[in-house]
């Protein structure tokens, strides 16, 4: 015969820390290495790509957070350029952005011409105030702040087999 413990909370014995943070309800993990790309078009970041990294969890309470950690693979090619960035955001299903690309915050810049290939992280801490499913997705741009030319790529070039990751942790509140 298996036991069997369900229980709605757990509440350390001091009681639940002020500003919240009782404990992880679940996690949600995902990657991808499907590649994709974006020419810088623009000397403004207005135009998003997404990166094909993605995951959707359903929160247990309204109350809880929802740790977001991103690894996000690239390559950045600069062709010619006086000065270039590239920016990566987590948005929503619709493509608002929830954090990233704020100057000097999330951004890969590059003054000189040259590739250069990374693993980006951000960590974002969200509050989506639902218990219905939220998907996170991972875009990203490039552009060049005076002149240049380059490409942004995700999953290509020498780190065609490096997955990108996402995990999702609800915190309860």
């Amino acid at each position: 015969m298996a036991s069997e413990l369900r229980v709605d909370k757990i509440v350390p014995t001091d009681g639940v820390p002020t500003g919240g943070g009782g404990g992880i309800v679940q996690v949600v993990f995902a990657q991808n290495n499907t590649a994709a790309s974006q020419a810088n078009a623009a000397t403004t970041q207005t135009t998003l790509f997404f990166t094909n990294l993605q995951a959707t969890i359903t929160p247990k309470f309204s109350t809880s957070k929802i740790l977001v950690k991103v690894n996000q693979n690239y390559n950045l090619n600069v062709a010619s350029a006086a000065q270039l960035q590239a920016n990566f955001f987590i948005c929503n299903t619709s493509g608002t952005i929830l954090q990233g690309g704020s100057p000097n915050f999330d951004q890969i810049r590059l003054k000189t011409i040259q590739a250069h290939a990374g693993t980006h992280s951000i960590d974002f801490l969200h509050s989506p105030n639902t218990t219905s499913a939220f998907t996170y997705k991972v875009y990203g741009n490039n552009y060049y702040c005076s002149s240049g030319t380059s490409t942004l790529d995700v999953h290509t070039g020498s780190r065609a087999n490096a997955f990108s990751t996402m995990t999702l942790m609800e915190i309860s509140a």
